[in-house]
Parts: structure tokens; sequence; C-alpha cells
């Protein structure tokens, strides 16, 4: 079996000059009137977001109870996981939402990979779930705070020393 060398290949140059320039092609700055326009839209979005995200949570927190109740399989409840932990990092850091985001991506980093949840792994799983209701609850924007950063190291902690 032969290994094919990968080949990086330049841009055509004619894209190149269309978009650096100005003339024939689009600014790749953004002038202070079109930054606000997209603010706006972003903050008049964060409620449909907030929505959306709290849905994700839910359906999270359903599904560990399905999991509780034998009625979905831990290769399941891993699978849906990791693909909404990878929404909720997202979108958690488009709206502001930092501190969501990193939770968010300390569970997508935990249940990458794994086939099986002992009894500790899942209560870190949800943990991670109930940090992240707080966060949305209590529209805990940014970074957060001291004890945000608390929770999240204490969630990292957990996630090293049970991985």
């Amino acid at each position: 079996m032969t290994v094919a060398k990968s080949k990086l290949l330049p841009p055509a140059e004619d894209l190149t000059q269309r978009a650096a320039n100005s003339t024939t092609g689009m600014d790749l700055r953004l002038s202070p009137g079109v930054l606000r326009r997209l603010e706006e839209v972003v903050n008049k979005s964060r409620e449909r977001f907030v929505v959306d995200l709290a849905a994700r949570l839910r359906k999270l927190r359903a599904s560990t109870q399905a999991r509780t109740d034998g009625q979905m399989s831990d290769v399941d409840l891993l699978h849906l996981v990791f693909e909404e932990s990878l929404q909720i990092k997202g979108m958690g850091g488009t709206i502001g939402y930092q501190v969501l985001s990193l939770i968010a991506t300390t569970l997508n980093d935990f249940v990458t990979g794994r086939q099986t949840l002992g009894r500790i792994q899942f209560e870190i799983l949800q943990l991670h779930i109930d940090a992240m209701y707080v966060v949305i609850a209590d529209r805990i924007t940014d970074n957060g705070g001291i004890l945000e950063d608390q929770v999240l190291s204490g969630l990292r902690t957990a996630v090293r020393k049970f991985s």
C-alpha cells in the first residue's frame, strides 16, 4: 500500500487579488457602522440563542434520565452529549456566554472517544450539564467571576482525574 503525499496548493492569483483589492473586490475591513449593525443583529438574536441553549440542556438532562432508566445506552448518550456540547460551545461564544462555552468545551473533551460511563464519569457529565444550566439561568456572561472560575477549575480537575 502506498501513501499519497499531500500537496498544498496556493490560491488562484485572481482570487487573491479580488479579495485584497478594494476597487475590484470586497473590503475585508469592517467599518464602524457595519460593526454596529452586526452587534445589533447578535443582540436581537441573543434571546433566541438562549431559548435554543435551554432546549439543548433540557434534551441533555432528559437523556441522562433516560440512561438512568435504562432507556438509552452509554454510546447513544455519549454521542448526543458530544454533538450538543459542540453546538453549545459555539453558541455560547457567539452570544457572549464565554464561561458556558468553556464548560461545554470541557464536557466535549471529556466525552470524546469514550464508549462507556462509570458511575463517577456519569456524575461528572451531569455536573457539567447542571453548571451550564446555572450559567443560563443566572445569565452569566463573559468569563464570569471568581466562583465560575472555581467551578470550571473543579470540572477540569474531575475530568483529568476520572478520564
